[in-house]
């Protein structure tokens, strides 16, 4: 009975407290008075109420120390003028949503930032616009933060890998979501440590300094239809298991160095239909092993895979690879890492598949490292020679010698057609390649002129031996 009165007492007072929330309205009536106002309407508020910012200048840096909603008209902005974190917000379930946040300091040691969360588990933030700022939002010890609808424009110039300052950055925080937000010009458009499980969904993470998503030590993280571009590498995921990537586009991150997804130390993760088009790189794998790769369309990239030997029992199944100057380089002879999954290989544009029984699958394996590509992996300056005669005659050789294979990868079961993949690009014909085809066509001639060249030296010989007898 006494357990069930405290219950009772405690939902009374509950709904007494939902019933006298209040609504605080702060009109920005000039720089000191607002000052003075937001922070005085902060500091009175009790838990449930909501502080409504007017249309007009806020002065900040303004703290959210109690659970409650802070809010702003259209047109209301938060400007720290310099001060090292603009909002800091440190009560749980606290809501900030509908403001503009600009302004934060630039010390990299004590984390200048647009908006701090610390210590503060179910803090949401919405539909902010966030700009002048060294970091964008800083969670730290912010379990299950959701960080949706925002806009965040940092201070670093795109490429520049030595400028400073993350979009969104967590450190040792479970179960964060990031949700349809754009995040451009930061070092790291969202940078996560020790952030395991956390949700990047529908985002846009463009010209950063650096990396689009760049994760340490985490685990069983899902990134999904979001757009990595124009960044030195679109993922770069360190130390990280259990990762799902889907649905993701990378494309134009270029550079003497620039991936698509870059894993090193990354196991057991699933990638799948992704598009990966005109990157340097689309994929590098170090010390990666036990991933699934599958249904991505790999696209008009210098190297569509990139695996060292470090790595062993990937597999790669499903895939189209279309227009790829090396569609897979390798730096091993010998490996585990498997083309097809046993039933179900790739699509590869350099093949020449056979199908006699009319299933669909190539009946002639293909080796998709050439020896051209190991050789230059071992020696990048050969590059130069990708698209010579001599590196399409010795393709044609490698076909027909077995023995001159560079490695024991192979597809067993290649496919005809490309898959029906997702995304705008999965809709085209595959289309012969002309850097590839002109390429054979010079390497056919030249052998096709050495030949005649030498049964015209042979006949010659023959009919000079004639004469002299």
């Amino acid at each position: 009975m006494r357990l069930l009165a405290l219950l009772a007492l405690a939902g009374l007072l509950l709904i007494a407290r939902t019933v006298s929330a209040a609504t605080l309205r702060v009109a920005a009536s000039g720089a000191a008075a607002s000052e003075a106002a937001a922070a005085r309407a902060l500091t009175s508020a009790q838990p449930g109420d909501t502080v409504l910012l007017a249309p007009g200048i806020h002065r900040g840096p303004l703290t959210v120390a109690r659970t409650l909603t802070l809010r702003g008209e259209p047109g209301a902005v938060v400007d720290g003028g310099g001060s090292p974190t603009v909002l800091t917000v440190a009560a749980p379930h606290a809501v900030v949503e509908d403001l503009t946040i600009r302004g934060s300091g630039g010390r990299i040691l004590t984390v200048d930032a647009g908006i701090h969360v610390r210590i503060a588990p179910d803090v949401r933030l919405s539909r902010l616009e966030i700009s002048d700022v060294l970091y964008g939002i800083n969670g730290e010890r912010a379990d299950r933060l959701t960080i949706e609808d925002c806009t965040l424009t940092g201070r670093v110039r795109p490429g520049d890998e030595n400028g400073a300052g993350n979009g969104i950055h967590f450190w040792y925080s479970e179960g964060a979501v990031v949700r349809r937000d754009t995040v451009t010009r930061f070092l790291d458009g969202i940078y996560l440590s020790f952030a395991s499980h956390a949700r990047i969904e529908a985002s846009v993470l463009e010209d950063a300094g650096r990396y689009g998503l760049h994760t340490m030590y985490c685990q069983g993280g899902r990134v999904s239809d979001s757009r990595f571009r124009r960044n030195v590498a679109g993922c770069a995921i360190m130390f990280s298991n259990d990762l799902h990537l889907s649905r993701n586009d990378f494309a134009h991150n270029r550079g003497p160095r620039t991936y698509g997804v870059l894993l090193r130390d990354c196991s057991a993760g699933v990638f799948a239909d992704n598009r990966f088009v005109d990157n340097t790189i689309a994929m590098f794998l170090d010390n990666s092993n036990r991933n699934q790769i599958r249904d991505n369309l790999i696209q008009d990239n210098g190297w569509g895979v990139l695996l060292f030997s470090s790595c062993a029992r990937d597999t790669f199944a499903g895939n189209a690879f279309l227009n790829n100057d090396y569609p897979v380089a390798l730096d091993m002879r010998r490996s585990d890492n498997r083309f097809d999954d046993g039933a179900r290989g790739n699509y590869w544009d350099g093949s020449a598949p056979y199908d006699l029984d009319g299933n669909g699958v190539s009946d002639v394996p293909y080796t998709p490292v050439s020896a051209f590509a190991f050789a230059s992996k071992q020696y990048p300056d050969l590059a130069i020679l990708a698209h010579s005669p001599a590196v399409a005659a010795l393709t044609v050789a490698e076909r027909v010698l077995p023995a001159l294979r560079p490695s024991e990868a192979v597809d067993r079961f290649p496919m005809l057609v490309p898959p029906a993949l997702a995304g705008p690009a999965a809709a085209r014909e595959p289309v012969a390649n002309p850097r590839a085809a002109l390429p054979a066509a010079l390497g056919f001639g030249a052998l096709g002129s050495c030949g005649l060249a030498g049964l015209w030296a042979a006949r010659r010989d023959d009919r000079d031996r004639r004469s002299v007898t």
